[in-house]
């Protein structure tokens, strides 16, 4: 047997724990949450925009109904055959269904599921099968229909609930009894709202879930969009904070990163009717020294309400997570 002394021994324990520290910062840095759409070698979301968001009115399609997801469309272009990406860890419960399309649901937690809608009809997974944030359920559904391609994506705390797809559903929609994937919209006649039915906010829900009520990982970083504009506003706190004042800007070059400090995401299950019932806003380390908040989500009026407010969301910043390794 070959003699090892104590310089060679140092080496091979080197050698050793590198790839397992490393693997170490990796978990720690791993965000839990995250979008549900990406090009290939890309920034997840980079390049889309929330058309249509949680519990806006969609009146080119759907006037006087509720939305009870978000429409992620291509900013510009075609999205059919955009990757459709688990937003967490979880067990994918459903796979069927004409919505038209593939509808995919992967459960996360008890009271947690998510819901990717408008997928293309080859299966990319089963029921049964176990993903991780970042995996492939499927692409974007070529639309044929008139209508524009775009992945409805939902989260939720409810499978099947009577109310609303199980036994007894309160509105005649086309998949609303005994239907997994639901009707996607709401009335707005309706006294309760999508959030008291059991849907959520997906951005704020993501975001709040985003290192699994952990603290932000030291080495996490948020990347600047293509749709960020020149500028972003920085702030001592969220603006509609007590006390909240403007302290300077931020130019906002495209995948310029910024190392994440905090997270302050909203709440999921808030009754806002609007894009501008949207929160999203992260501390980040600035580039001059010191920190401050600037605001992620930001409501739009490409598409509108029709009492005018605006319906669109599009995103300045995003988690720095590039797709690729699983597509």
């Amino acid at each position: 047997m070959a003699r090892v002394d104590r310089r060679g021994f140092l080496a091979l324990l080197a050698g050793f724990a590198a790839p397992h520290a490393a693997r170490a910062r990796e978990s720690a840095a791993r965000w839990q949450f995250g979008y549900p759409i990406a090009w290939p070698e890309h920034v997840i979301a980079d390049g889309f925009v929330n058309l249509h968001g949680y519990a806006c009115e969609n009146i080119p399609w759907f006037p006087g109904l509720w939305h009870t997801g978000e429409n992620w469309h291509a900013d510009q272009g075609e999205t059919a055959g955009a990757l459709v990406l688990a937003v967490a860890d979880g067990e994918v419960v459903y796979s069927g269904s004409d919505y038209p399309g593939l509808v995919v649901i992967v459960q996360h937690a008890d009271d947690l599921f998510s819901m990717y809608g408008h997928l293309g009809y080859e299966p990319r997974v089963a029921v049964g099968d176990r993903v991780q944030r970042g995996d492939l359920v499927g692409t974007v559904l070529q639309r044929t229909d008139g209508r524009l391609s775009h992945l409805h994506f939902e989260l939720r705390t409810f499978l099947m609930t009577a109310e609303v797809n199980g036994d007894t559903p309160r509105h005649q929609f086309n998949c609303g009894f005994q239907c997994p994937p639901g009707p996607g919209y709401w009335p707005m006649s309706d006294p309760d709202h999508p959030s008291v039915m059991g849907w959520r906010n997906p951005t704020s829900a993501i975001a709040g879930r985003a290192f699994g009520g952990e603290p932000v990982a030291e080495d996490a970083e948020i990347v600047v969009s293509q749709a960020a504009g020149e500028r972003a506003s920085v702030w001592s706190a969220p603006k509609q904070r007590d006390g909240a004042r403007r302290i300077g800007e931020l130019a906002t070059t495209p995948d310029d990163r910024h190392r994440l400090l905090e997270i302050d995401s909203g709440d999921p299950a808030s009754k806002a009717t609007s894009a501008e019932g949207y929160h999203l806003w992260y501390r980040i380390a600035l580039p001059g020294g010191g920190d401050g908040w600037v605001q992620a989500a930001l409501p739009s009026k490409r598409e509108t309400g029709s009492d005018g407010r605006p319906a669109t969301v599009r995103y300045r910043f995003l988690p720095y997570v590039v797709e690729g390794r699983r597509s």
